[in-house]
């Protein structure tokens, strides 16, 4: 019985080809009769094979009458469950919308399609081999033609993708909101604002790319000065909307080279620097777990400050669970020496609050699943700064300021994935910052002063993928910034919530 459904399969596939069209003599309405007949025929064949016999061929006409191929191809039309049949195999295929379309006139290269389909489909059940290899014979070269044509295809998508890949665009927007009654700083609420960061990459070969980031930071409309003077809009800054930085990343065999300009870190947590430079960074790998050398040689670029700084350092996993940063800073100015001059008042030589020299190490340890412990230790050799100001009452103030030593200790219970909605972090920070203990050390937009030591407890959250929501709190005793009181305590409260969008 499986012989005669396998011929009558084949004999559709060859009346097709025939023809020389899809269907048209398989979905003709007026055939429906005649499918009727077949299948009764066959049935009755069927059953003088013995019972064993007509049960196989009532389980094989249940499986294939199961499935509808083609939407115009009912289950009533004669050529049914030939059609279904080869479609199941991955002999013929429809259209994207479910339909077969037989009365279309079928293409040469679609008869070399089928014949080419059959044959790689063929495990003694499609039909007569012989047949079908007459039929290879004859549409043998346009099959070839035809592979030809997939292979160029296929080559053409590589080219198109490598292309499209050579340019990417991303970054995030931010939507953030502080409460904070740090005194001594202007615009104490600046952190107020809608933000973007976007970077791009070009990719120049497969050693190379050049990278740029434009960040555009627009304050909301309401903030306060250090004197509580309430401001409104002030028109927008040039910087705001235009590309702030470029740089170049790219090997010399194993030597990973970083130039240009780019927002630049020193340690897990960036106490000691972490700041826009200009400059070169290189990195060798020192093992095959990523522990690598560094040196590099950098210039902030914030108005008014002309010096350098360069050095050595070390970073990477030492152990499973363990990993180290080591960095060792030198400028090229002497710890005396004024590191700038002031553009906001009257270009007056800016005072050296750094020194020399500084030295990190940092590490980052995960003694447990789900929980990291991220640590700081910096110290410059700062010379003690003696300060001589007039207070309110018109009393003189003389003092010295000597902290050189800054501290951060990170504690993270689990990681979000902005893949993963529902993921979370909770963690908490001890820091104590001297007013002289770093460089320029990333205060975390007015989140973290010098000249201050407390905590931090926050949270992060993914309410929905690349969407991530946070939340922080600090309580710090500080010392005021205003002129008069620098030397006087006070205890400072801060919070800050914000909304990062990434695309």
């Amino acid at each position: 019985m499986l012989n005669l459904l396998n011929k009558k399969k084949t004999m559709a596939l060859l009346m097709g080809l025939a023809v020389g069209m899809t269907s048209t003599a398989f979905a003709a309405e007026n055939q429906t009769v005649q499918t009727n007949e077949q299948v009764e025929e066959v049935s009755d064949t069927a059953a003088s094979d013995g019972n064993e016999k007509t049960k196989d061929t009532a389980d094989d006409k249940k499986d294939t009458s199961a499935v509808d191929s083609f939407s115009d191809v009912p289950q009533g039309h004669w050529a049914y469950e030939a059609l279904d049949y080869l479609a199941k195999h991955n002999v013929i295929e429809g259209y994207k919308d479910g339909t077969f379309q037989g009365n279309r006139t079928m293409t040469r290269y679609e008869m070399a399609s089928i014949v080419a389909n059959a044959m790689k489909a063929d495990k003694g059940d499609i039909g007569d081999k012989a047949v079908l290899k007459e039929l290879e014979n004859e549409f043998h070269q346009d099959i070839a033609n035809m592979q030809q044509q997939i292979n160029t295809n296929k080559s053409d998508i590589e080219k198109l993708k490598e292309e499209a890949e050579r340019v990417k665009i991303y970054g995030f927007g931010r939507v953030s909101w502080d409460n904070d009654n740090i005194k001594g700083y202007s615009d104490q609420n600046d952190n107020n604002r809608f933000y973007l960061d976007l970077k791009g990459e070009f990719k120049v070969n497969d050693n190379w790319k050049f990278a740029f980031e434009s960040e555009t930071n627009q304050r909301y409309a309401r903030y306060v000065t250090s004197n509580g003077d309430v401001r409104y809009h002030e028109g927008h800054d040039d910087s705001d909307g235009v590309i702030q930085r470029v740089w170049a990343e790219g090997n010399i065999g194993k030597l990973h080279v970083d130039v240009g300009r780019r927002w630049r870190g020193l340690g897990f947590q960036n106490v000691l620097l972490g700041n826009e430079t200009d400059g070169v960074v290189l990195d060798y790998p020192l093992d095959n777990n990523g522990l690598k050398a560094l040196a590099f040689y950098q210039k902030p670029t914030d108005a008014g400050y002309d010096f350098g700084m360069y050095g050595l350092g070390i970073q990477g996993p030492v152990s499973k669970n363990l990993q180290l940063s080591l960095a060792y800073a030198m400028l090229d100015i002497d710890k005396d020496e004024s590191p700038g001059y002031d553009p906001y008042n009257g270009n007056v030589p800016l005072v050296n609050t750094f020194g020399s020299h500084g030295l990190v190490l940092s590490a980052m340890w995960n003694p447990l699943p789900n929980i990291t412990l991220i640590g700081d230790y910096v110290r410059t050799n700062a010379a003690k700064e003696r300060v001589d100001e007039w207070a309110p009452d018109g009393t003189e103030h003389i003092f010295d300021i000597d902290e050189n030593e800054s501290k951060s200790i990170r504690l993270n219970y689990r990681w979000t994935n902005l893949n993963d909605p529902g993921s979370f972090q909770l963690y908490t920070r001890w820091f104590d910052y001297g007013r002289h203990g770093n460089i320029m050390g990333d205060e975390e937009w007015g989140l973290l002063k010098p000249g201050s030591k407390g905590w931090v407890f926050g949270f992060k959250y993914v309410p929905a993928k690349n969407v991530e929501w946070e939340t922080m709190y600090e309580i710090a005793d500080m010392y005021d910034g205003t002129y008069g009181l620098k030397d006087t305590q006070y205890k400072r409260h801060f919070i800050r919530t914000q909304v990062d969008f990434h695309f």
